[in-house]
């Protein structure tokens, strides 16, 4: 995944997106066996958040959330690049870029604040990284649209526009039945989930989380030309162009 090439540090995406996959999967997969086994978790109840409740499986979740989230920022930097590239300052597809910034954030948030340990920040942390993370699937799709005669429209594309069908579906469907709740429990959230909405509420928690991973995972095959690459410059080295009077220019050092 990472490697020296010209004196680079340089990261292939496509292994970046495939490492930030596997390690959600099996982290997931993971905590839920630990925590359907031990009882700390049963049916109907089965938020993600409800497999890492309790240690070490909030240890577990933790660490192995943040590694998968922490892959966000630098692929839709690529994704960033790539559209630039070809039709720049679109205005939304920077802010796609700062949007998976921000859902990173509620990510880590998500992750280190279980609702056992704090139910505001967690529950707060989520609604950061649903509501973020859907901007970026839906920008996505736009700008699959937008450059469709620059960029060659391939599987990928096509399935980020199904993917956003179940996103916006699913995402709905679960602010709805939160909405229920607050009403139900005039908005004291730490009375928990009534028990009919915990397993439509499971469902569409795990279906949204499944297509925010997915929508990365298109991404695979439009990536194969391209390589993050990270250099130093040591900046007393300048070189200032005086030229016109135009300022100074930086020139890498390594």
């Amino acid at each position: 995944m990472f490697g020296i090439e010209n004196g680079h540090l340089t990261v292939n995406p496509r292994n970046l997106i495939f490492f930030a996959l596997v390690v959600a999967v099996a982290t997931f997969s993971w905590c839920y066996e630990m925590s359907l086994r031990k009882g700390w978790m049963a049916y109907p109840e089965i938020f993600l958040s409800s497999s890492i409740n309790h240690m070490p499986a909030s240890s577990i979740g933790a660490f192995g959330l943040i590694l998968a989230i922490a892959c966000m920022p630098p692929t839709m930097f690529v994704r960033f690049k790539q559209v630039e590239n070809i039709v720049p300052g679109l205005l939304i597809n920077k802010i796609s870029l700062y949007s998976s910034w921000i859902a990173c954030f509620g990510g880590f948030t998500v992750a280190c604040f279980q609702a056992r340990s704090n139910i505001h920040v967690h529950l707060a942390g989520a609604g950061v990284f649903f509501a973020f993370s859907l901007f970026v699937v839906l920008s996505q799709v736009y700008l699959d649209y937008t450059t469709r005669e620059s960029i060659p429209q391939g599987l990928g594309t096509k399935l980020r526009a199904g993917i956003a069908l179940v996103s916006v579906g699913s995402l709905a469907t679960l602010a709805i039945q939160g909405l229920m709740i607050l009403i139900e429990y005039n908005g004291d959230v730490s009375k928990g989930t009534p028990e009919g909405l915990k397993l439509p509420m499971s469902i569409m928690e795990l279906l949204f989380f499944a297509t925010c991973l997915a929508v990365y995972a298109t991404m695979i095959p439009d990536f194969g030309n391209y390589r993050l690459r990270l250099c130093v410059v040591d900046v007393s080295k300048e070189e200032v162009d005086k030229r016109g009077g135009e300022g100074e220019q930086m020139k890498p050092y390594v």
